[in-house]
């Protein structure tokens, strides 16, 4: 029982959010770039008008989330770092489905996207997944709404810098 309570505290203390000009990554900062730009001043882009192939050296590293009613949020993308460093592809997987992988988990990024849906807002995390027993990995992410035609958000673009290693 001490483990288990243990994890569960471990997850939620795991990430935190940090200002979108605290994102050091060049990559990250090129991707939040290009959505700045393509959105136009408008609250965000709409899907049809991201192409994440723009930048092939960050796929690996990518993600789509797309938003259902309710909301409810299905991976429609996991780039194969992002499959590494949680060590399961979570491509058709609603994310609420992650509690299968460490208690409370899903459950958090149900509460997490459902802050970006509400806000419409981009938003940047930094923190460990060492919850997920992979060994240590740090990440640094950001996670960008998309609108649908109707202007509601139909899907999260994200992308995360990986440091594996030691603890």
């Amino acid at each position: 029982m001490g483990v288990a309570l243990q994890k569960r505290a471990s997850l939620e203390d795991s990430a935190r959010i940090v200002p979108l000009e605290d994102v050091s990554d060049p990559s990250l900062r090129d991707l939040l770039s290009y959505w700045e730009q393509i959105r136009a001043g408008r609250d965000m882009p709409a899907r049809r008008e991201i192409m994440p192939t723009v930048f092939p050296r960050l796929m690996p590293r990518m993600f789509m989330v797309r938003v259902q009613e309710g909301p409810s949020f299905v991976y429609s993308l996991a780039g194969n770092e992002t499959v590494e460093a949680h060590g399961d592809n979570f491509t058709g997987m609603d994310v609420r489905e992650l509690d299968r992988h460490a208690p409370g988990y899903g459950t958090s990024m149900q509460r997490f996207y459902s802050s970006i849906v509400r806000s419409r807002r981009p938003c940047a995390a930094e923190g460990s997944l060492q919850f997920v027993n992979r060994g240590f990995c740090r990440f640094k992410s950001i996670y960008l709404p998309l609108a649908s035609g109707e202007g509601t958000v139909s899907h999260i673009m994200g992308a995360a810098a990986y440091e594996m290693g030691s603890a």
